[in-house]
């Protein structure tokens, strides 16, 4: 029997033009052809890393962080993308490693739960512990299923939450981490490629490239701190 390859890391990632940009999935990952959620490879038999590409949105994002975990069980997972910032201090393209994140568009107070709290849940904040050895200024994060481009939409309980970024994501995956009991294995590194205005979603266009490019070097220090060679993985597990 083929011993089964160790998965040092996942990679949740939402749009497939971001994967792209920070991994190069053409050359040295391989494509698993899984289904329902594209999976890519990168390792040897000793280690490998993952990237799952989950789709825009807390519900994609959840399913994907499921689905990766039943199928390669791994030592961490890593949540990565670009995020619309509320904070003019932090500018395009910086990589932040997020400690704090919350859902902004989750309110069940009418049954006593606070904003962001999903019911049968005690949190409504997930704090994350980065990576040590990738030393990052720190931010704070809401996610929702809405793109913003203004800051007046959120309730007011979350004033005092003073998010630097807003995505559509991670706050999704912290929480099915959360519910499997390892919400301890997750990190998250993200960079603005906007600031939340009418301008967003053309900054957006125009800062993707140079922003993944800032997440890329990140990446690479990851895998190699996980031990991750470059060359694709062989039997597919």
């Amino acid at each position: 029997m083929i011993p089964m390859t160790e998965t040092q890391v996942a990679f949740v990632i939402a749009m497939t033009e971001e994967a792209e940009g920070i991994f190069d999935l053409d050359s040295s990952w391989t494509e698993l052809g899984l289904t329902p959620f594209p999976v890519y490879r990168r390792g040897n038999d000793e280690a490998q890393a993952v990237v799952i590409i989950s789709g825009i949105g807390t519900t994609n994002a959840a399913a994907a962080t499921q689905h990766v975990l039943d199928r390669f069980h791994p030592e961490r997972i890593v949540n990565m993308g670009v995020v619309g910032c509320l904070n003019h201090e932090i500018a395009i393209g910086a990589v932040h490693a997020v400690t704090t994140c919350a859902f902004f568009d989750v309110d069940v107070t009418a049954f006593g739960y606070k904003i962001g709290q999903i019911p049968e849940t005690e949190v409504h904040e997930y704090h994350l512990e980065p990576n040590s050895a990738v030393p990052l200024p720190t931010a704070r994060l809401l996610s929702g299923d809405t793109f913003v481009t203004g800051r007046d939409g959120f309730h007011p309980e979350l004033a005092g939450f003073d998010a630097d970024f807003v995505d559509m994501e991670l706050t999704a995956v912290a929480h099915t981490l959360l519910r499997n009991g390892k919400l301890d294995q997750l990190e998250s590194y993200k960079t603005p490629s906007d600031y939340c205005d009418s301008d967003s979603p053309d900054a957006f266009d125009e800062n993707l490239p140079f922003a993944l490019g800032k997440l890329a070097i990140v990446a690479e220090q990851i895998l190699q701190v996980r031990g991750v060679v470059g060359e694709p993985a062989g039997v597919a597990r």
